[in-house]
């Protein structure tokens, strides 16, 4: 089911589909729902999956600033107008910010937590570095070694060109931003997938991550880079399935 919710003034895209436990997924900076084709589908079978395009993004509404506490407001709102009291939340890089800080606002809500590619304080890179003006993106900028990147590349047909005006506006809601000295209160069981190649969200971010959260396990993906959800989706959909069926 294709919907919109309407949350005070911003209108949220979402998906939701199969039937079990609610299951969020969250896409990282300049994507859209679409990210997670090769992953949410499979967990369909198992969960009730929930995929929505972020402020900013997809078809959701585009304001000309926002924050990253707008964001977890948004996905906050997004639960409470579907009825959704409790969920697994599966966040990737700038997705992965957002679960955190939404944990950290609303531990009561959070089932359990899958971070992939991710960090929690924000880094010296600036991803709008990597789109020309014209949109577009080197795509090997984002992958590891161990996919071919004609897969890669075959993976992300129908993916929305990274807009520079899109980047700007959600670097800036970024920027800055912190969760370090609050990951202890994180009280879902969590989850780190990371690659050992990834240069946007580098390994030592997620170790620090993962050292932050309580009782956090990290799994590093040998040559695989940022884009794990194209890179390697199959392992994806295996490892949240297990760990999430796992928990309480």
């Amino acid at each position: 089911m294709e919907n919109q919710a309407h949350l005070g003034g911003i209108d949220i895209a979402y998906t939701l589909e199969g039937s079990g436990p609610p299951m969020v997924f969250i896409h990282g900076m300049a994507g859209s729902r679409i990210v997670w084709n090769h992953v949410a589908p499979p967990l369909a079978a198992d969960f009730e999956t929930l995929v929505y395009d972020c402020r900013g993004h997809g078809e959701s509404t585009h304001p000309a600033s926002y924050t990253l506490d707008d964001h977890v407001a948004d996905l906050a709102g997004l639960l409470r107008a579907l009825e959704i009291e409790r969920a697994h939340i599966v966040g990737h890089s700038m997705g992965s910010f957002i679960a955190q800080a939404f944990a950290i606002a609303h531990p009561e809500h959070c089932r359990s937590l899958v971070l992939i590619s991710t960090r929690s304080a924000a880094g010296p890179e600036r991803p709008g570095r990597l789109v020309s003006p014209r949109g577009g993106i080197p795509i090997k900028e984002f992958v590891g070694t161990k996919t071919p990147l004609m897969t890669v590349v075959g993976r992300m047909k129908g993916y929305p060109r990274p807009e520079p005006e899109i980047l700007r506006v959600a670097s800036r809601a970024l920027a800055g931003f912190d969760l370090r000295d609050q990951l202890h209160r994180i009280e879902a069981p969590t989850l780190i997938l990371q690659g050992d190649q990834d240069r946007i969200t580098p390994l030592s971010s997620a170790r620090e991550t993962a050292a932050g959260i309580p009782g956090a396990k990290l799994e590093v993906l040998q040559g695989y880079g940022h884009f794990l959800h194209v890179e390697c989706p199959d392992i994806l959909v295996d490892r949240i399935r297990s760990f999430c069926l796992a928990a309480p």
